[in-house]
């Protein structure tokens, strides 16, 4: 658990006033109404590792490129303002980082409190990877039953209840409801998943649902009962990082 309270030691000190928000992110409340949002240094310092590579980055433009630099080569050419970059960084970090380590802690919370389920996940990586081998990605895939907590800690401790909010550009209506242009819309993703005429049992943390009734379920959206990363083209994408960092973690 600490590893994961010193990777959210940089995110800011945003969370030690009374709260703070991003422009089509939910209002993040004070530690005092979120505990797992500790206090932390200061979120100038994630700004200010960007200006340092940015005033740092080499000239050539050989080789591999990865988002920072699209991102930095994009200001450079005025498509967007120092403003656009640090609204980036904030939201990769809340909405990436921050919640890959809720969906850890919450992962390694219900393994705490059902020794049964961490015990049958301990015997399927010692049978399938050995005894004290280190984990790869790839072996996360050989591994059903760390798929199925996987599946499980997102479905009962969803990170983001109700997603990243979307705005509809036109006049729409739904299920009789008119709901008029550039709304801000949300989808209680979390009740979908925990909805009891839909899931025997939700309230009950068992990975091995998704072993058995629910074993099609996957989370990228083929069913609209689980959508913790939501579905279609502005679903997250961050969804292939968080499974294979959960898998690797939960698992070690």
């Amino acid at each position: 658990m600490a590893v994961t309270h010193e990777a959210q030691e940089p995110l800011s000190t945003s969370a030690s006033s009374s709260s703070f928000s991003f422009d089509g992110l939910l209002h993040v409340q004070s530690p005092t109404s979120m505990p797992w949002l500790w206090g932390t240094k200061n979120i100038n310092l994630c700004f200010s590792c960007y200006r340092k590579l940015a005033s740092t980055k080499a000239t050539s433009n050989d080789g591999l490129k990865c988002a920072i630099d699209h991102i930095l080569e994009a200001q450079q050419k005025g498509e967007i303002n120092e403003d656009n970059v640090l609204y980036i960084v904030e939201n990769i970090n809340v909405a990436a980082i921050e919640t890959t380590l809720w969906s850890i802690e919450w992962g390694v919370a219900e393994l705490v409190n059902h020794p049964e389920i961490q015990k049958k996940l301990r015997d399927e990586i010692d049978t399938v990877i050995g005894p004290g081998v280190p984990l790869t990605e790839p072996d996360t895939y050989k591994l059903p039953y760390l798929q199925a907590v996987i599946k499980e800690t997102l479905r009962l401790r969803m990170a983001i209840p109700l997603l990243v909010p979307h705005m509809n550009l036109h006049d729409a209506t739904l299920a009789g409801y008119d709901i008029p242009a550039e709304s801000k819309i949300l989808v209680n993703a979390w009740w979908l998943a925990n909805n009891p005429a839909h899931w025997k049992n939700p309230e009950e943390f068992r990975p091995e649902r998704f072993l058995e009734e629910e074993s099609s379920v996957e989370a990228n959206g083929n069913d609209f009962r689980y959508l913790p990363f939501g579905v279609g083209r502005r679903s997250c994408p961050g969804i292939i990082l968080a499974l294979p960092i959960l898998g690797i973690t939960l698992a070690a």
